[in-house]
């Protein structure tokens, strides 16, 4: 599966029912492991970072079950989350209830594509892990420019499908491919090229501000040996605000601004 300059797929398209049906599965280990993850704790690092000195209303896309949102209205948001899956809504909804934050924070099942609600209401928009399950971005960054009011923050992460843990990973299966051995991933997804996302931004009536690399992985030690993985990554975690950050990190956040 290949990714186009205008961020849509070559080859066949992601199923967004799939996508709900794998999450709702998932929701239950999302809020029992997510946030012991590191990372998730790198990404959160630098998002936070990315939205300081922003202020006001911001939209969680993918929220999942809330795993953003009090470290959020800890840095003064009014925060509202949307996420396709029922049940990652649903724990969400009983963290925030039971972290005594209803009155800063709403949780509610949404469309990234169809948001809704009026134009230019957010200060802020983030979605962490969003992007890569829909066949084209476009749509999802016509919304976001939508209801951000000029001058709003947007913060992205989305997979950094050059990494050398995505495209040694990639080549690896493509191989087996050719040898009549077919992979059987739980769900396909659509990582971005960095530029090819940047220049998708520009078009879309934002300006670059900042980009970070994270979760520096490489396939198959991450895969075989997550020990010591993790142990690696962590070692290079330096990496993250450097260039060379987002050429190695399959994680690639950015940070830009609606013009």
């Amino acid at each position: 599966m290949g990714s186009r300059d205008d961020g849509r797929l070559d080859a066949k398209g992601l199923d967004s029912s799939a996508v709900r049906a794998y999450f709702d599965d998932a929701a239950l280990e999302y809020v029992r492991e997510r946030e012991r993850q590191y990372s998730f704790l790198c990404q959160k690092q630098l998002v936070l970072e990315m939205l300081e000195g922003a202020h006001g209303r911001l939209l969680d896309l993918g929220c999942g079950p809330a795993v953003m949102e009090e470290a959020l209205v800890a840095r003064g948001f009014s925060v509202r989350g949307i996420d396709a899956s029922e049940a990652m809504i649903q724990h969400g909804k009983a963290r925030i209830a039971a972290s005594g934050l209803a009155e800063r924070c709403s949780l509610a099942v949404g469309d990234v594509t169809r948001l809704g609600g009026a134009d230019g209401f957010y200060d802020a928009v983030l979605s962490m892990g969003l992007l890569e399950y829909l066949p084209d971005y476009r749509p999802a960054l016509h919304e976001i420019h939508r209801v951000l009011r000029p001058g709003g923050i947007v913060v992205l992460t989305v997979p950094n499908r050059l990494s050398p843990y995505h495209a040694s990973r990639r080549a690896y299966h493509g191989a087996r491919g050719l040898l009549g051995r077919r992979r059987h991933d739980a769900l396909t997804v659509n990582p971005c090229v960095r530029w090819q996302l940047d220049r998708l931004l520009e078009r879309h009536g934002f300006r670059t501000l900042e980009r970070r690399g994270c979760n520096f992985i490489f396939f198959p030690l991450h895969d075989k040996l997550p020990a010591a993985s993790d142990a690696l990554n962590r070692t290079l975690w330096p990496l993250a605000r450097t260039p060379l950050g987002c050429f190695a990190g399959a994680q690639y956040i950015v940070k830009a601004r609606k013009r």
